[in-house]
């Protein structure tokens, strides 16, 4: 499962993929301040999510590059 979730990274379209992880958690952070990163349903908010998946992302990185 692991291998498949960072697959992503690989390839052409793994730019695209770190690209667009690293300006979303740049965004939220950027609207933190304003409260966009606690909008969410429930338990989960946008802060939560954008988190979870720079961490993913570059553990795959990682994991790609030393692996």
């Amino acid at each position: 499962m692991m291998k498949d979730i960072c697959s992503w990274t690989d390839g052409p379209n793994g730019q695209i993929v770190v690209g667009a992880s690293v300006l979303i958690l740049g965004l939220t952070h950027f609207g933190y301040g304003m409260g966009l990163g606690d909008i969410g349903i429930g338990g989960i908010s946008v802060g939560m999510i954008a988190g979870t998946v720079g961490v993913v992302v570059g553990v795959c990185i990682l994991a790609n590059r030393f692996m």
